[in-house]
């Protein structure tokens, strides 16, 4: 068993969105995704992302999702996607992924 204290890994650069490790276990990738405003981050991979601090939103093949805090979203495997801040508050996620 890992306890992480996730608020105290958030880290934020002007540059890049960050991408923090917080766990991986058997199977499981555990990172914290942090992006500035106007900031985005692509994958392709299932993954789920969990929204704990502002709002942004999910671009797929689909459409556009609004995420806002306490939002859970599901990607399935092979889902090219991406997630954008485009409000002026930075943007903090969970996200949870299985290992490649």
């Amino acid at each position: 068993m890992n306890v992480v204290n996730v608020i105290s890994k958030v880290r934020f650069n002007s540059a890049r969105p960050q991408r923090v490790n917080l766990e991986k276990s058997g199977g499981l990738v555990c990172d914290l995704l942090c992006l500035e405003p106007g900031q985005e981050n692509a994958g392709g991979q299932a993954c789920a992302y969990y929204v704990i601090a502002g709002s942004g939103q999910l671009k797929t093949s689909q459409g556009k999702s609004d995420l806002v805090m306490g939002t859970l979203a599901v990607i399935d495997s092979g889902q090219a996607h991406t997630i954008v801040n485009s409000l002026e508050q930075r943007l903090i996620c969970l996200l949870l992924s299985l290992k490649t």
